[in-house]
């Protein structure tokens, strides 16, 4: 985003910078940058889908701590694109740059990319609106925006957008990357680092500021590029510095002989010799110098009084006055300003198998009906017809660019409504019955039998969603991604709540271990598809269903899907486990999860339920265990992971860590007990005629430990090769989340009074 390289040129630089002691002002937030730093800046899960448990979580802290510091924050929020399309270029290359990270990511070649989770912006604005924190959505890009508001309050910015060492606000610029609000939960101030433009202009012979919009323009922006236009310019010339900043230094150096912008941009065509080159040059300059100009912000009135901004550009206008005020307080999805404006929507890749379709391909009819409300009643825009297709009176098509194996493509979706929307009109949708509304959003799902009442209201969207992705879904998801899927809908619901039920901490900390599982590599591609597919799914059926005014409840976003338990769960299962051995320690859970299971079931047509139920699964316990014992470096790694156990009673809720002192004496117990039931789960895996007999384990404590576990594998090996006959099978499957329960010794894995417990079965309905 921004001025290419002014950010890192300002970072070394530090003369540009002053320290600051951030506290009791107002405070203009980027917000759709905020959301994308919070997330990258504490490493959250990319690769499985998204950690939006976790991302909630740190979204609290940072505005608690802006809260502490007595900081009034007012996010704005970027929506549709510019109308002028003077940024098309720019964000085609960024979604072909998506792409190539995205595979990246899927086949394990980086770690993160400049890719975000896909319910990540929708996620964002639910848990602003929970804590009560005044946003807005702007109805195009927000950059301007957010700088006039700042320079009419006069208070600074938070970003990490080079734009805003350009604009020049009064009172200057806060760069999120030295922004520590962190310490703000500890001290009454945020230690920060602020950029005046005053004293960046004192730096080069006290240039005169409004050069600096010129010198943007030089350097390449979003907006103009003139090594696009075939023009280039040695400013490294100007410079004393080498490297990859000459070229910017050299470029305010040259500005700061000038007295004007108008001035130096005479000389500037002078260095021109083709004439076309001039008239180019000039002619793309003027309007990028406009797009710096501050006057007074459309957003005030609307955080005040709540009033959707009255001066829209005529292009605007097509949107109806009803849809304004949820568009700007978030209700409603920015989708629906490109859709109305341009007929054109860009769709975001997620982390998937590449070698298969988009995994957007499979809620692309969900969108038509989006596509088709939106556009009822209006005409093919002249320069937005698509080629190849003959276009009748009264119909509508919306280009949409998605990923086409590693390459950026667009396909014309025609908008469209099944019978029950034909009645439904754009102008008075808001006020068209709940049962109109609600069948247009089940036929749209599929959904042939009545919405089950026996879950709660906030699940019935993700139920109905669900069905729709077991249906349409390709490859066929198994029955073990519908219960790790479940799982995360369970975990989701027990974060600090229910906290006086029984079992339920036991049942969490089994699901957040889960979670925590550090997983190296890359995700496995079938089950990263597969889930990608069904958060397309739930986020196309989500914005239907605002557009619809919410003629479903709405479903906690952030509570929904966490990407790392839900993977981990699935491939779990996919080995053998049974959902009930991680929700068996009390009822609720059990029960939260058989209903859930139930309602999906039970709303699914008949050759979808027998194809789900009859998907295969391992058939015999020496099987199920053989596949869920992988390489050694898995079982280290379990190992390590699971002899850390969490407190029931203080760790329930929070995002991790032990609850206990190692110097505890019952938290000693407890790893000795966990130390054992895993020895004992590791030697009865290597007696297993299909086990590997060659082992390699290390210790990060070394000593007796390691000689105990090498005596268990070399007993192991022996009582295999000294068998004479084949004997009867009767070691007893240990469930992996139970090594690091609470469990008392009498009920260790293996002894009788356990034997019951084992189970490779679903939970009964």
């Amino acid at each position: 985003m921004g001025v290419q390289g002014l950010m890192s040129y300002i970072k070394e630089n530090h003369q540009f910078l002053k320290d600051c002691h951030f506290k009791g002002s107002k405070l203009i937030i980027d917000g759709s940058n905020l959301c994308y730093s919070l997330y990258r800046g504490r490493d959250f899960d990319i690769k499985h889908g998204g950690d939006y448990y976790a991302f909630e979580i740190v979204i609290k802290e940072f505005f608690q701590a802006l809260k502490n510091c007595n900081i009034e924050p007012y996010v704005i929020l970027d929506g549709g694109s510019d109308h002028t399309d003077k940024k098309l270029e720019t964000l085609k290359q960024r979604a072909r740059e998506r792409i190539k990270y995205g595979r990246d990511v899927a086949l394990g070649l980086k770690h993160y990319g400049g890719i975000k989770p896909v319910l990540l912006k929708s996620v964002f604005k639910e848990i602003l609106t929970h804590l009560k924190v005044p946003f807005v959505q702007c109805m195009e890009e927000a950059d301007w925006e957010t700088a006039a508001l700042a320079h009419q309050w006069n208070c600074p910015v938070l970003s990490d957008d080079s734009d805003f060492f350009i604009f020049g606000q009064k009172a200057g610029f806060l760069p999120y990357s030295h922004f520590q609000w962190q310490k703000g939960s500890t001290q009454k101030f945020i230690p920060a680092k602020k950029f005046l433009i005053s004293n960046f202009c004192k730096c080069f012979n006290n240039m005169k500021t409004e050069l600096v919009p010129l010198f943007a323009a030089l350097a390449g922006n979003d907006y103009i590029k003139l090594q696009r236009m075939n023009v280039s310019f040695k400013w490294e010339q100007f410079s004393s510095l080498s490297g990859s900043h000459a070229r910017i230094d050299g470029i305010l150096w040259w500005l700061s002989g000038f007295q004007s912008s108008e001035k130096a941009i005479r000389a500037l065509l002078d260095l021109l010799q083709d004439q076309d080159d001039r008239s180019a040059v000039s002619k793309a300059l003027a309007p990028c110098l406009r797009e710096y100009q501050l006057t007074k912000s459309n957003l005030a009135q609307f955080f005040l009084n709540g009033l959707a901004p009255s001066r829209l550009p005529p292009e605007l206008k097509i949107i109806p006055a009803w849809m304004r005020t949820p568009l700007c307080d978030g209700s409603m999805s920015s989708t629906f300003i490109d859709t109305l404006v341009l007929q054109r929507v860009r769709l975001s890749p997620q982390i998937e198998n590449f070698d298969l379709p988009s995994s957007n391909e499979i809620s692309r009819p969900i969108r038509q009906v989006m596509y088709g409300l939106l556009l009822a009643g209006q005409r093919q825009r002249d320069h937005r017809r698509p080629t190849g297709v003959h276009v009748k009176p009264g119909e509508c098509y919306v280009e949409e660019y998605d990923r086409e194996g590693l390459s950026l493509t667009s396909v014309w979706v025609k908008a469209a409504c099944p019978f029950s929307g034909n009645n439904l009109h754009l102008e008075t949708l808001n006020q068209a019955p709940h049962e109109t509304r609600l069948q247009l959003l089940c036929d749209t799902l599929g959904m042939t039998k009545p919405i089950p009442t026996s879950i709660a209201p906030k699940f019935q969207l993700a139920v109905c969603v669900t069905c729709y992705w077991l249906s349409k879904a390709d490859p066929h998801p198994r029955m073990e991604d519908l219960w790790a899927l479940l799982l995360g809908f369970v975990f989701g619901e027990l974060s600090g709540r229910h906290k006086g039920k029984q079992g339920i901490p036991l049942v969490w900390n089994r699901l957040n271990n889960l979670r925590r599982f550090c997983v190296v590599g890359p995700p496995d591609l079938d089950l990263a598809h597969t889930y990608s597919q069904w958060q397309a799914c739930l986020y196309a059926s989500y914005k239907l269903n605002r557009l619809l005014c919410r003629a479903l409840p709405e479903p906690e976003l952030a509570r929904l899907y966490c990407g790392p338990l839900v993977h981990q769960a699935a491939l779990r299962l996919r080995s053998g486990m049974s959902p009930e051995s991680f929700l068996s320690a009390g009822p609720f859970p059990m029960q939260l999860f058989v209903d859930l299971q139930n309602a999906v079931l039970d709303s699914l047509d008949a050759n979808v339920r027998d194809r789900l139920q009859k998907a295969s699964r391992p058939n015999s316990p020496r099987q199920r265990r053989t596949k869920s014992v992988g390489s050694m470096d898995e079982l280290v790694a379990q190992f390590q992971h699971f002899e850390v156990e969490n407190d029931e009673d203080e760790d329930y809720g929070r995002r991790g860590g032990r609850s206990k002192s190692d110097d505890d004496e019952d938290g000693q117990l407890r790893r000795a007990a966990c130390h054992i039931r895993t020895w004992m789960w590791l030697a009865e895996v290597v007696s297993a005629p299909t086990s590997p007999t060659t082992f390699c384990f290390s210790s990060k404590e070394g000593g007796s430990r390691h000689t105990a576990m090498s005596t268990m594998f070399q007993k192991g090996k022996r009582v295999t090769e000294e068998a004479k006959e084949p004997q009867t099978d009767r070691r007893v499957p240990v469930d992996i989340p139970r090594l690091c329960s609470n469990t008392p010794p009498a009920l260790l894995p293996g002894s009788s009074r356990d034997m019951g417990n084992q189970t490779n079965a679903p939970p009964a309905a």
